[in-house]
């Protein structure tokens, strides 16, 4: 699907000047107009212009049966029109509205276009018009969720009838319900619409083959970038955003969904305004005389400092490229070079003095951080740490987010992990006991949390059973022959009984267990496996070597029994580990980040990085872009004062995800968010594992 471009063309119908919308989408097989409305247009003077009914133009648009306004950006179907004999504007001179008469069918204009404005390309995958839907205009106190329930519509109908609205509705919102549920709908519009255009994409790219945004008809504004030793003053614009929402009500550890105040239903209006951002990145600019793009710069960025923050710079381009090009969104960008040399960071205090900003992103370093972090106290600004894993930066600092969740919040994860993937899972816990943390805080919190959450007694089906005895017959190697008997846990299992009562169940007790790594403790745990249930065991140490020798001491039970090894806490930067013993036990590791190159979205990332940069993305590519797409989504969403809805804000990402908490009102946002992944005997690969819904 592309986007096709029309020579303008004016025509005149009611003494109303009309120009010819010079963009046309294809949705499915038909084509649009999208036509931005002026002031003093009426629907009657545009039904004349496109040669297209009124009725036919309300039925695209549900949003005119509050009237036609200016500034809408509307649908229009495209037919063609023959050009008058007249004189055509000059097409390389953005258009600038002449004075009208006031007309009395058109509220008054917001501000005025920024001269230069020129639309941006769309391309929009979409399906062909349908009937049985209708109009549903959502009221001020519903959820995205609770409204489904009572409209008894599945989420996945509704993602494929409404493919723009994303996750959360607002307010005012006109959705696509099917018309068989009109009756429970409250509200609803007599006539049937035309569903959405529905998109395939699931996840960013930063390339052709995004989700259109919300608006799909916003304007764009070229970048300015602001180097740090030639600032630029970003034009001035008045802005109607208010004020900062006052703190909302929440649960110590999470945000629900019904606490989501009305301020966080996200509103397309938002994209049409430009926000100002600044990036306080460390470039090293003084340490390079010109930036080296050749194809060997993969072995240069692992040495140098200058080049491996580059990528992050990089990686945020490519998100802004994407969303000023594709999605319409308007950026005053301002890049300086702050990096650990807190000089930097005070001469970047003058000048956003001097320019304020929306969101500051950075600083890396700590004490130029907080330096940062200081000014944006007092000047209410939000504020990114992309790096800290210190929970001190969030401290009575209300507008502090930090993206790097703590080891609390693993804990969380861990539980979550259990709970929907291995709920019926036997679990033990096993610690270096040779470690200064063996008694630590965040020990004794992991052994509490495990005994509270692990039900004491879980309940098998007999058809559960029987599909455990023949797993066992397999690992035997015992043909097409089944055990007619299996010791489980202390019961005897016999196949027969249990096939001439399928419906059964059978109960067996479920103990949290905590060991030391000593050899009396380590043969207890090998003598509580289970040849049946799935056994867990957490393995919790920093040491290499307490991590080499529990995979060598275990290993040979895996062969024998369903053992899956959770290593904790940072077990991914054991390098040396053999991964085929982690592979017998599908180990899972628990990181702040997880990039899975399976996925098309990063394989197409990952061949637009090398084609535009020369050079290999690393993990600070894929995290620059992760931030830059979330954050400047968000100001499109939410406007220029996002903090209080990110916590109701989740989108896929390619590095991480973002699941901001704050544990007091007067602290910042952390992200709570844990990447799992596995190492999959079957496919012989590393596997991530989703344990939220990630809508």
């Amino acid at each position: 699907m592309g986007l096709l471009l029309a020579v303008p063309t004016v025509l005149f119908a009611q003494e109303v000047q009309i120009e010819i919308a010079k963009k046309i989408i294809t949705v499915g097989n038909k084509q649009f107009y999208m036509h931005h409305v002026k002031k003093g247009e009426t629907l009657y003077a545009l039904s004349k212009a496109y040669h297209v009914d009124q009725e036919e133009i309300v039925r695209l648009n549900p949003e005119l049966a509050d009237g036609l306004k200016a500034d809408m950006v509307i649908g229009i179907p495209y037919v063609k029109i023959e050009e008058p004999q007249t004189e055509e504007p000059d097409t390389d001179t953005p258009y600038v509205e002449e004075p009208k008469e006031e007309a009395p069918q058109v509220e008054e204009p917001k501000e005025e276009e920024p001269q230069g404005t020129q639309p941006f390309q769309l391309h929009i995958e979409g399906a062909d018009d349908g009937d049985g839907y209708r109009v549903y205009e959502v009221k001020k106190t519903e959820r995205t969720k609770k409204l489904l329930r009572t409209l008894n519509v599945e989420i996945e109908e509704f993602r494929m009838m409404n493919p723009s609205v994303g996750s959360m509705v607002f307010a005012g919102q006109r959705i696509l319900i099917p018309a068989e549920n009109a009756s429970e709908a409250g509200t609803v519009a007599q006539n049937p619409v035309t569903p959405e255009p529905s998109g395939n994409d699931e996840h960013p790219t930063g390339h052709d083959g995004q989700q259109p945004s919300d608006n799909p008809s916003v304007m764009v504004v070229p970048i300015s970038i602001h180097e740090e030793d030639n600032p630029q003053s970003p034009d001035d614009q008045p802005s109607d955003e208010p004020v900062a929402n006052e703190e909302i009500p929440f649960d110590a550890l999470l945000f629900a969904e019904d606490d989501q105040p009305d301020e966080c239903f996200a509103s397309y209006r938002n994209a049409d305004r430009t926000y100002r951002v600044a990036l306080l990145t460390p470039l090293y600019l003084n340490e390079i005389d010109k930036l080296d793009t050749s194809k060997d710069r993969i072995e240069k960025t692992k040495k140098s400092r200058a080049l491996k923050f580059l990528q992050f710079y990089e990686g945020f381009m490519m998100a802004v490229d994407s969303l000023t090009q594709n999605h319409g969104l308007r950026l005053d960008l301002t890049v300086i070079d702050v990096t650990e040399n807190t000089a930097g960071a005070q001469e970047a205090v003058k000048k956003l003095r001097d320019n304020p900003v929306d969101i500051i992103i950075g600083p890396f370093f700590s004490k130029s951080f907080a330096i940062v972090q200081e000014y944006a106290a007092e000047s209410s600004t939000m504020i990114v740490n992309p790096m800290s894993e210190r929970e001190s930066i969030l401290s009575d600092a209300p507008f502090v987010v930090k993206l790097k969740p703590n080891q609390m919040a693993m804990i969380s994860e861990l539980k979550r992990l259990l709970q929907t993937q291995y709920p019926k899972a036997k679990v033990s816990l096993l610690v270096d006991g040779n470690s200064a943390k063996a008694d630590s805080v965040l020990v004794n919190t992991l052994e509490a949390t495990l005994a509270t959450s692990v039900p004491p007694e879980v309940e098998l089906t007999n058809a559960e059973l029987l599909d455990i005895i023949a797993k066992e017959s397999r690992r035997r190697k015992m043909g097409k022959k089944t055990l007619s008997t299996l010791e489980m846990e202390g019961k005897i299992l016999s196949t027969k009984s249990l096939k001439e009562h399928p419906d059964g169940i059978t109960y067996f007790e479920n103990h949290f267990q905590r060991y030391s790594f000593k050899d009396s403790e380590i043969n207890a745990f090998k003598e509580s496996l289970s040849s049946g249930r799935d056994n867990i065991l957490i393995a919790y140490g920093d040491d290499i070597v307490f991590a080499t020798k529990v995979l060598n001491t275990i290993n040979k039970s895996a062969q024998k029994y369903p053992i899956t090894l959770i290593g904790l806490p940072s077990w991914e930067e054991f390098d040396n580990l053999l991964v085929e013993n982690l592979l017998n036990m599908n180990a899972i590791y628990f990181e702040d980040h997880f990039v899975d190159y399976n996925d098309s979205a990063v394989m197409k990332f990952v061949d637009d990085f090398r084609l535009r940069y020369e050079s290999e993305p690393m993990d600070y590519a894929f995290e620059g872009f992760d931030v830059g797409w979330y954050f400047l989504n968000a100001l499109m969403q939410f406007g220029s004062h996002p903090m209080d809805c990110l916590p109701y804000y989740h989108l896929p990402l390619m590095h991480s995800r973002y699941y901001f908490n704050k544990t007091r009102h007067s602290n910042g946002l952390e992200n709570r968010y844990w990447s799992i992944y596995q190492f999959d005997n079957q496919a012989i690969e590393l596997k991530p594992i989703i344990t939220r819904n990630e809508d």
